[in-house]
């Protein structure tokens, strides 16, 4: 009659689990809303002195959409809150403030900030789109 020794413990379970934990933590909320910041700096800087700078923000409603299909929608939340003040601070005068003189500006963050929001949890409800 043979015994069987009991088997090791199975390796690849931890190292899966450390494996999601990792890609959970680079690729969550934060990283999300670091890229939003880094988009809106960019946009920013690509428009300064251009003529669409006052629709910029609504079609940067885009970028925050995408980004909320990949991180989740609490990431439209913070991203367009530090969207809006990136614009108001670097694209629209004057400039180096979080004031916004023109009124069609002032409206046209508002409206990035609502259908980001909006259109994020519409379409990417929490807990749903989750690729962990």
């Amino acid at each position: 009659m043979q015994t069987s020794a009991p088997l090791p413990p199975q390796s690849p379970l931890a190292a899966t689990s450390i494996r999601a934990k990792l890609v959970a933590a680079a690729g969550g909320p934060t990283a999300g809303a670091l890229l939003s910041l880094m988009a809106a700096l960019v946009t920013a800087r690509a428009f300064g002195h251009s003529q669409l700078r006052v629709v910029v923000p609504l079609g940067f409603v885009a970028v925050l959409i995408a980004l909320a299909s990949r991180f989740g929608p609490i990431v439209s939340v913070v991203g367009g809150a530090l969207s809006a003040m990136i614009f108001a601070y670097f694209l629209f005068p004057p400039l180096f403030s979080l004031r916004v003189e023109d009124p069609t500006a002032r409206e046209n963050l508002s409206w990035m900030v609502l259908s980001a929001i909006a259109l994020s949890y519409l379409l990417f409800p929490p807990g749903k789109n989750q690729l962990r």
